[in-house]
């Protein structure tokens, strides 16, 4: 991706150089400061500790359990149901969750939406997907930005003393040309994958947690019910939450049937169906 932006820019080794550093100087970011990118995105704000002494009592218990460190907790304020957790690693994440999921569940169903989150920090997943958030976004800008660059004339590249600008640099073009249409593409697709087998994971992880499957089956067949959409979600942030924030059907929203074709997450029905065959 990097290779076929340098030559569509021209600007030879010392550009591709330049595009590696940058390219790992946010990779570097990724890791360490995403975790803040996913809360911004969300409007995630710290929760109190006395105004929600219910959600840090469970947060807590739940960590001595799973013997893991407190994570810092927050609050989105919006009327959908959802929750996410994020961080590079246990000793630096967070949780959030929406007011709504507060209002809308019980202690039981709070606390198994939560040990699903709890679980993503233990097991790693926080790491992947946060990274996600990051990366993905950087794929995206940086082949909106070539094309954009491509449409408009871009460079115009010297022919070399053949006069033309065939053979190998002409097939170069064309395979970085259909790197730069489908490399956002892939990342999503790969993004998609890797979100729905961790959801999964995390369901099952946060039961044994728990010893309560009807508690994250009932808090699942709230999500279900629930026609609520998270007005702070993105695509860029979807695959965080424990259901998909994005409009699934007309009713929720516009853009319900391409939020389906790229669904993050296993559909609710069956992950319910697998909980109660535990």
């Amino acid at each position: 991706m990097v290779a076929a932006v340098n030559y569509l820019f021209g600007f030879g080794t010392i550009g591709l150089a330049i595009a590696l550093v940058v390219a790992g100087g946010a990779a570097f970011a990724g890791y360490w400061k995403s975790d803040s990118v996913a809360l911004a995105m969300s409007h995630a704000r710290p929760a109190d500790p006395v105004q929600y002494a219910r959600l840090h009592n469970l947060v807590e218990g739940l960590c001595i359990a799973a013997g893991l460190p407190k994570p810092r907790v927050y609050v989105v304020d919006d009327p959908a149901p959802n929750a996410f957790a994020t961080g590079r690693d246990p000793r630096h994440a967070a949780v959030a969750v929406t007011t709504g999921l507060l209002e809308k569940m019980n202690r039981v169903e709070l606390e198994g939406v939560l040990a699903h989150e709890l679980s993503h920090v233990k097991n790693y997943d926080i790491l992947v997907s946060t990274l996600a958030v990051t990366m993905v976004g950087i794929v995206a800008l940086l082949a909106d930005f070539a094309l954009r660059f491509m449409w408009w004339g871009g460079p115009r590249h010297r022919d070399d003393d053949r006069g033309g600008g065939g053979g190998p640099a002409a097939v170069f073009a064309l395979l970085g040309f259909v790197l730069l249409v489908f490399a956002p593409l892939a990342a999503r697709l790969m993004q998609f994958a890797v979100s729905r087998r961790r959801e999964a994971l995390a369901d099952m992880s946060g039961v044994a947690l728990t010893r309560y499957p009807p508690g994250l089956v009932s808090a699942l067949e709230k999500l279900k019910d629930d026609t609520t959409v998270v007005h702070s979600s993105s695509r860029a942030t979807a695959h965080l939450w424990i259901e998909s924030p994005l409009a699934r059907t007309p009713e929720e929203g516009r853009f319900s049937r391409l939020n389906r074709l790229f669904d993050t997450h296993p559909p609710l029905e069956e992950r319910i169906q697998a909980l109660k065959e535990l």
